[in-house]
């Protein structure tokens, strides 16, 4: 139990990074299929509104959780969450863009299985991965990096 404790210990960071971003991307599922199936809505204005409760979530979960943020104070809590969106604006970016490709250009999304959306679920997925991956460089390295005294 004690080397399972020290693994978890030594990787703490990445493996909470993956649960979390595992939610944030069951909320961003949850919202993306949501609108698609539910409301008809195409799939850009989706994306952004998935995205949009997606980034809520996580930067609750990131500020807490994985990178445990010393920000103190409104103005350092508001330009911590100011570097998050522009963060996560980059990323929503990189989403729109894949999914214009494989859905848009490809046609991906006309790929049924029993009336389910196979290949719009797929493209999602990729989308999904490329986010994910950019997402935590941009957390690590820009916006929760451990800054010393002259940052502040």
């Amino acid at each position: 139990m004690g080397k399972l404790k020290a693994l978890f210990l030594k990787y703490k960071e990445p493996i909470l990074y993956i649960f979390f971003g595992g939610l944030t991307t069951v909320v961003n599922y949850i919202i993306y299929f949501s609108c698609t199936a539910g409301f008809k809505l195409g799939w850009s204005a989706a994306t952004v509104l998935a995205w949009i409760g997606a980034v809520l979530f996580a930067y609750v979960t990131n500020r807490k959780w994985v990178f445990e943020s010393s920000a103190k104070g409104v103005r350092a809590i508001a330009l911590e969450f100011a570097e998050f969106i522009a963060a996560r604006l980059l990323s929503l970016g990189m989403e729109w863009v894949t999914l214009k490709l494989l859905l848009d250009v490809l046609h991906m999304n006309t790929y049924m299985y029993a009336s389910l959306p196979v290949g719009e679920f797929a493209a999602k997925t990729i989308a999904q991965v490329i986010v994910i991956v950019a997402n935590y460089v941009f957390g690590k390295w820009f916006v929760f990096r451990k800054k010393n005294t002259k940052d502040e």
